[in-house]
């Protein structure tokens, strides 16, 4: 079961990921995507049948990534997901005809292997939390962190967005797991509790803030911010929230550590890809069949 969630959150990532590159190009047309005014945000983002392609491919991906909570733990599923970058990038650099670089490369493969160095004796236990104030208060810290993002503008805006974006989805991934564990002991009682609510509320606010980030943004460095941010939050609350250990002994648990953070830092690295790609999109390139030249759409 448990290779069944690493594999169920390697392809929910690379489906979710595809969706938001498909979300970024429909939408990029809409009007401003706005918390304050939902219907008319969601109705403009509708007139595009490539974003509505889009959130369909992220519908499809979310319940793939359901599944992997539900068999596997909180920490582990959120390390394979950033896997799905190693992935997306390379295929959103293709396509724009711009080859990765070397450090580039190399970037996606310590992500590969990190992967792989994950899958060694994985730690399988994870525990619900027993009361509700450690949840409590790990949720009110990281919404004060997101509040705090919420106030920058200016250029920086696209990026604050897609943390803010990565922060509530990360969190709403740890109300998942609670829901899931509560599941286990019965569905009606999980249906009930305030787990589902509460990861609606969450996921609501993560939509429009990375709607309006893939607006304001390059696609990819959204998508790598919001991931980022995303497993941080994920991975810190399942440790601290769900009891689940690196490694049942002490060398597992620095490999797993080590591999996390190597695919944190590549991810980082692989930002850089797609700053160049949205630097190709603004200039003009030849157009085969056309005399003169055509403007690459934004």
């Amino acid at each position: 079961m448990l290779l069944l969630g690493f594999a169920l959150a390697t392809v929910s990532s690379l489906t979710l990921n595809v969706g938001y590159l498909l979300q970024h190009v429909g939408g990029s047309a809409a009007p401003a995507a706005d918390v304050r005014r939902p219907i008319a945000t969601v109705r403009g983002l509708l007139r595009s049948p490539l974003w509505a392609l889009g959130v369909g491919t992220d519908i499809v991906g979310s319940v793939m990534h359901i599944g992997a909570l539900a068999v596997a733990p909180l920490s582990l599923v959120q390390a394979f997901s950033a896997g799905g970058l190693a992935l997306v990038v390379p295929a959103s650099a293709r396509v724009a005809r711009s080859p990765l670089h070397q450090a580039e490369r190399l970037a996606v493969a310590v992500i590969v292997v990190a992967l792989a160095a994950l899958a060694i004796s994985p730690q399988t236990v994870s525990r619900a939390p027993a009361a509700a104030g450690p949840p409590l208060l790990f949720l009110a810290v990281v919404l004060a962190a997101a509040g705090a993002l919420a106030a920058t503008r200016g250029s920086r805006r696209g990026a604050a967005l897609a943390l803010i974006a990565g922060i509530l989805y990360g969190l709403s991934d740890a109300a998942t797991k609670g829901f899931t564990d509560a599941a286990a002991h019965g569905v009606l009682g999980a249906v009930l509790s305030p787990w589902p609510p509460v990861i609606v509320a969450l996921c609501a606010v993560a939509f429009f803030a990375l709607q309006r980030g893939l607006q304001l943004g390059a696609a990819a460095t959204v998508i790598v911010l919001m991931t980022a941010a995303t497993n941080v939050i994920a991975v810190t609350a399942g440790v601290a929230l769900f009891a689940e250990s690196l490694g049942g002994q002490p060398e597992i648990a620095w490999l797993h550590l080590l591999a996390m953070l190597a695919i944190a830092a590549a991810s980082w690295r692989l930002v850089a890809v797609q700053v160049r790609i949205g630097e190709r999109r603004r200039k003009p390139v030849p157009y085969r069949g056309a005399v003169g030249t055509a403007e690459l759409p934004a």
